[in-house]
């Protein structure tokens, strides 16, 4: 018999963290504007509030925009979504009417950086104006397509997570925090490429704290409610969570389907750290059948949910992880549709105590 113990630090903040995420989970406002037709609404998943309103009229913008009476706009909290077609070139697009004329400022700050940058799979502004009705700066974005959240195969996992984690290397090079990765802000466009979208919130980072409790309930990183968070790791915890969703198929029994529910908290990410290493990462070697790829993916997933953001994995440790590195060999028989049919099988191994 072998008795591991594996390191669990203890943080002092962790009564601090529970009390103040339970404080501001059900007053955080997001401004996560899901640009697509249609996307799924779960109480497990990303759930921005969201309001239908109906549109009757073939408005027209600028002579240029027309909107779409058979979609619906969505409200958020930030920002009000139309969907319209460009006259002059017969574009699908979306108006992102502003709110709050300090949001819309910042943000097309932003976006200009953004641009000048040249930085890849991040939304393209394609237009500005000034609604005269109601004096809120409208944005033109181009509609995308939303990421299936399931069906996908491990290879389409692994390209989406090296674009989303070179994305977040190239914004944090320039010290642009995003603050709101979600499911629902990433998309596709039309070549299945990512692109990350929604700037609402991304800020550039000094020594100012970022908002507290700023982002979306379940996908904001611990260190974000206690106000002293200044730097843009609280993208890569962001984005694990993202990942976890992703991965939940390929790596059963580890409560993933979790990841992203509005009452998750730290004790959720713990329980799915923990489960990795017991199920996956402790005994990786009794596993049979199962490609060398699943682990490197338990791996990065595990770094990234860190509740210690000074422990957790950087965006440049992240784009030189195992899985993001692994050719398409590696990713025999991770195929979605028979991978799922096919139950885990485990040689018999030694008893791994955990101590706590």
């Amino acid at each position: 018999m072998i008795c591991l113990q594996p390191f669990t630090p203890i943080y002092n903040k962790q009564e601090d963290y529970d009390t103040k995420v339970n404080r501001t989970s059900s007053s955080a406002n997001s401004s996560n504007s899901t640009l697509s037709v249609a996307s799924e609404t779960s109480t497990m998943t990303d759930s921005t509030t969201e309001t239908i309103i109906n549109n009757n009229l073939h408005k027209v913008y600028m002579d240029r925009y027309r909107v779409n009476d058979g979609i619906s706009s969505i409200e958020t909290d930030c920002s009000l979504i139309k969907f319209a077609t460009d006259l002059t070139n017969k574009q699908d697009v979306i108006l992102k009417f502003i709110k709050d004329k300090s949001w819309s400022v910042k943000e097309l700050e932003i976006m200009n950086i953004l641009k000048e940058k040249k930085i890849k799979h991040v939304i393209k502004l394609i237009d500005h104006f000034v609604d005269n009705e109601t004096n809120r700066d409208v944005l033109v974005l181009p509609r995308l397509k939303p990421i299936p959240k399931t069906g996908l195969n491990l290879i389409d996992i692994q390209k989406i997570a090296i674009q989303l984690f070179n994305t977040l290397y190239e914004l944090h090079n320039i010290n642009i925090v995003h603050l709101d990765i979600t499911f629902s802000n990433i998309m596709f466009d039309e070549n299945d490429d990512l692109v990350i979208i929604d700037f609402g919130l991304a800020r550039i980072c000094n020594r100012k704290s970022h908002p507290i409790g700023c982002g979306t309930p379940g996908f904001i990183a611990p260190e974000v409610y206690f106000g002293d968070c200044t730097d843009t790791k609280p993208d890569l915890y962001s984005a694990g969570v993202v990942l976890g969703m992703l991965l939940e198929p390929f790596i059963p029994n580890c409560s993933l389907e979790d990841l992203g529910c509005r009452l998750a908290r730290h004790s959720t990410t713990s329980l799915v750290q923990d489960k990795l290493r017991e199920n996956y990462l402790f005994e990786r070697y009794h596993y049979t059948q199962v490609p060398e790829v699943i682990f490197d993916a338990c791996d990065l997933l595990v770094q990234c949910l860190e509740y210690d953001h000074d422990s957790r994995i950087s965006s440049y440790q992240a784009i030189r992880h195992p899985f993001l590195l692994k050719p398409a060999s590696a990713f025999r028989n991770t195929e979605y549709s028979e991978y799922i049919q096919h139950p885990l099988k485990k040689t018999p191994s030694r008893t791994i105590i955990f101590y706590r």
